[in-house]
Formats: C-alpha cells, sequence, structure tokens
C-alpha cells in the first residue's frame, strides 16, 4: 500500500472510533437531532475515507509498447504514397522497378526508365517489350 492509501484507512478509521464514541458517550448534544446527524455525516465521512483508499488502484508508471510509440513516429516522419491516379490502368508496371503506372506514361516516374521506344519505321511510341511495332508491323529488334 501507498502512503496516501495508509493514510486514508487510519484516517477513516479515527473518524469512524469518534463518531462511534461520540454516539456512546451520553453527553447531552449527542443526543439531540443534530448532533446525531453531524455524528452520522462524520461516520459516513470515515468509510468514504476508508472506501476511497482501498479501492484506490496503485498506479504504475504507464510504459507504452515500443511498436506503438514506433509505427506512430514512423507515421509521423514517412509520408504515405499519394493514391494512384484514377486514370492508372491496372497491370501497367515498369519493367525496371516494377511500381504501376499510366499507360500512356513515357519514363516511370519513380526511376526513369524509358516505358516507350518508338518504331524506327514509322516513329510511333511502342512499349519497350514489343517485338513488332502494332502500327506498321515491323520487327523491333
Amino acid at each position: 500500500m501507498k502512503g496516501r492509501q495508509i493514510a486514508g484507512l487510519v484516517i477513516g478509521l479515527i473518524m469512524i472510533f469518534l463518531g462511534i464514541g461520540a454516539y456512546f458517550s451520553g453527553e447531552p448534544s449527542s443526543q439531540t437531532t443534530e448532533g446525531r446527524i453531524a455524528i452520522g455525516f462524520v461516520m459516513l465521512l470515515g468509510l468514504m475515507a476508508i472506501l476511497g483508499a482501498v479501492s484506490e488502484p496503485s498506479k504504475k508508471p504507464a510504459q507504452a509498447p515500443q511498436t506503438v510509440t514506433t509505427v506512430q513516429t514512423v507515421q509521423t516522419v514517412v509520408e504515405p504514397l499519394p493514391p494512384p491516379p484514377p486514370d492508372m490502368l491496372a497491370g501497367a508496371k515498369c519493367t525496371a522497378c516494377g511500381r504501376e503506372v499510366q499507360a500512356d506514361f513515357v519514363a516511370c516516374p519513380f526511376c526513369g526508365n524509358s516505358l516507350k521506344a518508338k518504331c524506327p519505321s514509322c516513329g510511333k511510341q511502342v512499349q519497350p517489350e514489343f517485338v513488332a511495332c502494332p502500327y506498321c508491323g515491323k520487327a523491333l529488334r
């Protein structure tokens, strides 16, 4: 028990014993209605002091879990990636870094890799992994 709890118990017990002593003392003032109300009030306060001391939880230093602190710290330091634009096609990925890109991008905004090459025959842009130009049919390699 802590010092505050012990002090609460002692004060509460003293108040109850004083109330009991005053009630049975035979003093004329303790036999009146006002005297009995005062004695009851003192005993009630003593009981409340005891209950407060007994029910007071022992306060231990709060230790925050390291993972929560670490995650919160990381979340405040590292900003999340912005959501992809709505016109981004699923499955269009950079051949170098593998991140999703829009189908009409010429270069990957994340790593700078060229996403489209030009057909040497017709000059239209084609994807680097194409073997033949889809516009003119000429071989690209």
